[in-house]
Order: structure tokens, then sequence, then C-alpha cells
């Protein structure tokens, strides 16, 4: 199946890090998550916000074409504490460069950004 028009399970396929998750795991599930997998960052670039579609869609392209990584979430990164909100930052790696997608959780994650 594509998005943007480009191959899914190339996109996916193409992730390295493929044991960062559980396969039984739904986006559309989020609050039980705790690990993302390659196929949550496909569905959340495909399915993101209309103002962050011109992103995901590039942001899809590159992740179709060369290898990327999803890195864990640094808890140290808040001091070991985290105020309870909806907003959860995913940090991918492709080509040398490193990518937030900010995504809020109400009730589903939805990609709302993306900076690199």
């Amino acid at each position: 199946m594509d998005f943007y028009g480009l191959d899914r399970e190339q996109t996916i396929a193409n992730c390295d890090s493929i044991a960062v998750g559980l396969a039984s795991r739904d986006t559309r599930e989020v609050c039980a998550w705790n690990r993302v997998r390659p196929e949550h960052i496909v569905d959340l670039l495909d399915q993101a916000a209309a103002e962050a579609r011109g992103d995901a869609r590039n942001l899809g392209k590159l992740l179709s074409q060369f290898s990327w990584r999803i890195h864990p979430a640094d808890p140290a990164a808040a001091g070991g504490k985290r105020i309870v909100n909806n907003v959860r930052d995913i940090t991918i790696a492709a080509v040398g460069r490193t990518f937030q997608l900010h995504c809020t959780e109400s009730p589903s994650l939805r990609l709302e950004r993306i900076t690199a």
C-alpha cells in the first residue's frame, strides 16, 4: 500500500531498528504503546495534520530511499520527571540528520509538526 505515492513496505524495511517495539501495537490504541515501531512512523506520516503534510511527505520520501532509525525516548532529558500532558516527541535519524516528530495524544497519536 502506498502513502504519498511511496512504497509503505519499502519504507518500513529501510528502518534498521526493527526490534524497538512489539508488532502487536496499534497507533489507534496508542495509550497502550510503550515503543514506536517503523509502521507507526509510516502511519503517523501518512495521517499527519494538514499543517504538517508537506514536511511529512518530504520526510516519507527520504525514509523510503535511505536507511533510518528510531531513537528511544530519553527520560533523563526531562530531569527524570515528566509533566503530564498530551504531547509526545519521537526522534528518528536518517542520512545524518535527526528529526523530531511532535505528536499529540488525544486519544491517538497525531503528527502535528516536524522539526530537524
